[in-house]
C-alpha cells in the first residue's frame, strides 16, 4: 500500500467528513486492485460498508434513525462526577429535501446552508456567516430532523449535546460543563446542536428558579460571546417562551417549526405510501383531512400503526375509508373516555371526512341514531362558534 494513501486515509478519519472518508478507502482499494491484489481490494469495500452499517445500527442515539454514530473518531467531554459522556458525535444521513417544509422556511434554510458551505471565504473577507440559528415550535414538528438535514447538506457531523450529562445535580457543574462542550467544538468544522435548549437557557428573573440556573445562563450567554464565527450553533425548544431575552440576541435568526400544514402532510403521507405501503391503493385526501392538527411525529406514528394493521391483518391491495378510520380512531381516542365529548368529537370528525354512520356504528358500537343526535349538537356548536368568531371580527 502506498504510504500517501494511507495518509490521506487517517487525515480522513481525522476530518470527521463521512464523502472524505469514503474516497480514500475507494483510492485504497483501486491502488490495491491495480496491483491486482483483487481480493484485497474486495476486502478494504467490504470492510467498510461493514462497519457503517454497524455504527448505524448499534447507535443508541435517539436520532438514529436520521443519523449513525461517529463516536469514537475523537475524545468527547464528560461530567467530572457522573463520567456521563456530555454530547455524542453524530453523522446525519438526512438531507433537505427529506423534510417537509413550507416554501419560505425551505428558502431560508438554503441560505444559511450556502452561507455555511462558503463559510471560509466569507469569514476571510470579515463577514460572518449565519451561524448561530434557534428552532422554536411544538414538539413533533421535525426541529431536530430539520437541523440534522442541515448538517447532512453540508457534509459536518453534529455534536449532540446530551442533556442528561449536561445538568449536574452538583453546585457549580453544570457552568463547567457548557465550558468544556464549547472548548469541545471551537476549533472544529461541526455542528453544536443543543436540543431542550430551555432547559439551561430559562430566564433570569423567574422567582422560582435556584441561583445556581441564573449562573448556568450567564455561563452559557458568556461562552456563545466567545464562540469564534467558524462554530455552527443550532438550538432548538418547544418553549421559546422561557428563554431569557439576552439570548435571543446572541442568535443570528429564529425559525417556528410549525404544525405541517395540508401540503406537507401531503408530502409525508405520499413519501411514507411511497416507501412502505406501495402494493396498496388508499384515499390520500382522507389521511390528509384526519392527520389535521398533527404533528409530524404524529402523522409518521398513524401511519406505521395504519402499515402494521394492513399487514396483520393480511388486507388486500386496497384500503378503503373504513380501515382507516378504526386505526384512526383506535390511535386518536387511546386515553378518551367513550362518553365523552372528545371521543364524540374525534367521531364526528371521521364522519365529517367521509366515513359513513353505518361504518362508524360497526367500528364503535354506537347505533347510528346515537351518532345522529351526538352530531347534530356537534354541528349546533360550530355554528354558533362561526356566529361568534363572525361578531368578534
Amino acid at each position: 500500500m502506498k504510504s500517501a494513501l494511507i495518509i490521506k486515509l487517517i487525515e480522513a478519519h481525522c476530518s470527521s467528513s463521512e464523502e472524505t472518508f469514503k474516497k480514500a478507502v475507494q483510492d485504497l482499494a483501486t491502488d490495491e486492485e491495480r496491483k491486482g491484489n483483487v481480493g484485497l481490494s474486495s476486502s478494504l469495500v467490504n470492510a467498510y460498508a461493514t462497519e457503517k452499517k454497524t455504527t448505524a445500527s448499534v447507535t443508541s442515539s435517539p436520532l438514529s434513525e436520521i443519523s449513525f454514530s461517529a463516536q469514537g473518531i475523537l475524545p468527547t467531554p464528560k461530567d467530572k462526577d457522573s463520567a456521563l459522556e456530555l454530547l455524542e458525535l453524530l453523522q446525519p444521513k438526512v438531507r433537505l429535501d427529506d423534510v417537509a417544509l413550507p416554501e419560505k422556511t425551505k428558502e431560508a434554510l438554503l441560505q444559511i446552508i450556502e452561507e455555511q458551505r462558503k463559510s471560509n471565504d466569507l469569514l476571510s473577507k470579515g463577514i460572518t456567516p449565519t451561524n448561530r440559528v434557534l428552532f422554536c415550535g411544538p414538539p413533533g414538528c421535525g426541529k431536530t430532523l430539520t437541523a440534522n438535514a442541515i448538517a447532512g447538506e453540508i457534509d459536518i457531523p453534529v455534536a449532540y449535546v446530551r442533556l442528561d450529562g449536561l445538568v449536574s445535580s452538583y453546585l457549580g457543574q453544570t457552568g463547567t460543563n457548557i465550558r468544556k462542550i464549547f472548548e469541545f467544538v471551537k476549533n472544529k468544522r461541526m455542528m453544536l446542536f443543543l436540543d431542550e435548549f430551555d432547559a439551561i437557557a430559562k430566564k433570569r428573573d423567574d422567582a422560582h428558579e435556584l441561583g445556581e440556573l441564573k449562573r448556568v445562563v450567564t455561563t452559557l450567554l458568556q461562552n456563545m460571546d466567545a464562540m469564534p464565527g467558524n462554530v455552527f450553533l443550532v438550538a432548538a425548544t418547544n418553549h421559546h417562551h422561557l428563554l431569557d431575552p439576552a439570548i435571543w440576541r446572541r442568535f443570528n435568526t429564529s425559525i417556528l417549526l410549525e404544525l405541517p400544514n395540508s401540503s406537507q402532510r401531503d408530502e409525508i403521507i405520499n413519501r411514507f405510501l411511497a416507501a412502505t405501503l406501495t402494493e396498496y391503493k388508499v384515499d390520500i385526501k382522507t389521511l390528509i383531512t384526519l392527520t389535521e392538527g398533527m404533528s409530524g411525529s404524529q402523522v409518521c406514528n398513524f401511519l406505521q400503526t395504519l402499515a402494521k394493521y394492513c399487514f396483520m391483518q393480511n388486507k388486500n391491495q386496497s384500503i378503503t375509508k373504513e380501515d382507516v378510520a378504526n386505526v384512526w380512531i383506535k390511535q386518536s381516542t387511546l386515553f378518551i373516555n367513550e362518553d365523552s365529548d372528545a371521543y364524540t368529537r374525534a367521531l364526528y370528525k371521521l364522519n365529517k371526512s367521509g366515513i359513513s354512520m353505518r361504518a362508524l356504528e360497526e367500528i364503535t358500537g354506537i347505533s347510528r341514531s346515537t351518532l345522529s343526535y351526538r352530531f347534530n349538537k356537534e354541528e349546533k356548536s360550530d355554528e354558533q362558534e362561526s356566529e361568534k368568531s363572525s361578531l368578534d371580527s
